[in-house]
């Protein structure tokens, strides 16, 4: 199987959004330049925070998680969130195949509540979209409520499955009517609380409101 060379793979456009807080931030692809930011990032999560991305305790998966997302032969497709220039949360998509990839979602500890893996969430979905994949999948542990929320809330179709301690999410990337109608509602509501909002610099990144 042939990879994408990493000058082609870290390449990407910068989306900029608006955090629930009404403060400006940007999603962009991972760049090869971004390891320290992110290394900076899994550092300063709690184990808490580590163990509901990872489901394991201890740093050992994080410093190989690292190791494989800036690797030259990696397929997984990462998005940051920047805001003042530090990387606030990041989320991961790996190929399962041609139709379903798999995304997990990491925010920091002092960033919950702004809306992050839900725009992270939207961007990966364009793109997958774009790619003609399908779905996107994730397990996420039953007791991280706020996970669960992003994607119940996030208003694409949703299929669920629980095993146990954990939830099996299959999120179709089709962007319907309810899942505009979800994303422009988050973004008109954010965009009240900001300051920015009124000369119209900061737009959704996903086609919410095209036809």
């Amino acid at each position: 199987m042939s990879h994408r060379p990493p000058q082609g793979r870290f390449a990407d456009r910068i989306s900029p959004v608006v955090l629930a807080d009404g403060s400006s931030a940007e999603v962009r692809r991972l760049r090869s330049g971004d390891r320290t930011a992110v290394t900076a990032l899994f550092d300063s999560c709690s184990e808490e925070n580590l163990y509901t991305r990872f489901f394991t305790l201890g740093h050992g998966a994080v410093l190989h998680h690292i190791d494989h997302l800036f690797a030259a032969t990696s397929d997984t497709r990462t998005y940051v969130m920047l805001r003042a220039d530090r990387v606030i949360g990041i989320a991961d998509v790996e190929p399962c195949d041609e139709s379903t990839s798999e995304i997990a979602f990491l925010v920091a500890d002092d960033s919950h509540g702004l809306g992050i893996a839900t725009l992270l969430l939207e961007r990966a979905a364009e793109d997958a979209r774009a790619d003609g994949v399908e779905w996107l999948v994730a397990d996420v542990l039953a007791v991280n409520h706020p996970m669960l929320e992003v994607f119940a809330d996030a208003g694409f179709r949703i299929e669920r499955h629980a095993d146990h301690g954990d939830v099996a999410l299959r999120m179709s990337t089709d962007l319907d009517q309810t899942a505009r109608a979800a994303i422009a509602a988050r973004h008109a509501g954010a965009l009240t609380h900001s300051a920015d909002s009124a000369n119209g610099t900061l737009v959704p990144q996903v086609e919410a409101n095209r036809p």
